[in-house]
């Protein structure tokens, strides 16, 4: 039967990868524990990976003079990265993906799960490869939408991708699976507390990561700290439209950005690329 691991010309990083930005618009770290996408960091995606090729970050000392010179002041908060408010958890699956109701009768057996942060069955299509993506607590570092817009006007950055936010978060779960049309169960439990070091209030509870999965891949992790970056935006300066077209709308702010499509032709199921014929014709 064929899985991820007995199928060597299979992409499941790029498969995750493209699945996921479909449904969010957003790259994917196959990843999280590799921060290896910081906010302000600009390059290339490299098509055989899916991951950005990190070329320099707009946050670095020779950057300096050309923010200057798009009118932003490198010592000003305004240049910074701003952090939003903690939202209680992320979820996202891919359309292939339903999330039906936890049989919690048939997990009686897995301690904590009743009370379980975050929690969920998920049933893919058979037939076809789906992803699941969960964050516990995420926390958003991301670029003002007025730096954005002055970001723009710097050449370099027009053939660049630009990491523009980051999804932080202490606990993570991805799951690809098969074309077996598993259901998988997938819970974040509350294990025992930590001990409080010496000088802090309280002692924090750990988590720990439950699924049933059997066939697909999954990955977990859990910390105590926002050290992991699940998903993250990536976005290029938006090419003017054809000068003989109907002129386009006034743009402004990150409305002269948009989101590169992945580098790829559409994969197959199973994670394979799909063979492209070039018909030539000769004429004597």
């Amino acid at each position: 039967m064929w899985s991820w691991n007995t199928q060597p010309n299979s992409h499941a990083q790029r498969k995750f990868i493209e699945l996921i930005f479909d449904r969010t618009g957003k790259y994917a770290n196959w990843d999280p524990p590799s921060e290896i996408q910081q906010v302000g960091s600009y390059g290339r995606i490299d098509k055989a990976t899916g991951n950005l090729s990190v070329e320099g970050n707009i946050y670095s000392d020779k950057f300096k003079q050309l923010l200057i010179n798009a009118g932003i002041d490198p010592e000003s908060d305004e240049h910074h990265a701003k952090d939003c408010p903690e939202e209680s958890e992320f979820t996202t699956w891919s359309k292939n993906v339903k999330r039906i109701d936890m049989n919690a009768q048939s997990h009686v057996g897995v301690p904590g799960i009743a009370a379980a942060s975050i929690k969920g069955t998920w049933q893919v299509k058979k037939g076809t490869t789906g992803a699941v993506l969960l964050m516990d607590n995420p926390r958003i570092k991301h670029i003002t939408s007025d730096v954005l817009g002055k970001l723009a006007s710097i050449k370099l950055l027009q053939s660049m991708h630009l990491v523009t936010k980051v999804f932080y978060c202490p606990a993570f779960s991805l799951y690809l699976s098969d074309t077996s049309g598993e259901k998988i169960s997938m819970a974040l439990l509350a294990s025992a507390p930590v001990v409080a070091p010496v000088g802090t209030l309280e002692a924090k509870a750990s988590m720990r990561w439950w699924s049933d999965t059997q066939t697909g891949l999954a990955r977990h992790g859990c910390k105590t700290e926002h050290c992991f970056t699940p998903l993250y935006e990536l976005l290029h300066v938006r090419h003017p439209r054809n000068r003989r077209t109907s002129p386009s709308p006034e743009r402004s702010g990150e409305q002269l950005w948009v989101p590169p499509p992945v580098p790829w032709a559409p994969l197959r199921e199973d994670g394979t690329e799909v063979p492209i014929y070039i018909h030539v014709s000769c004429y004597i």
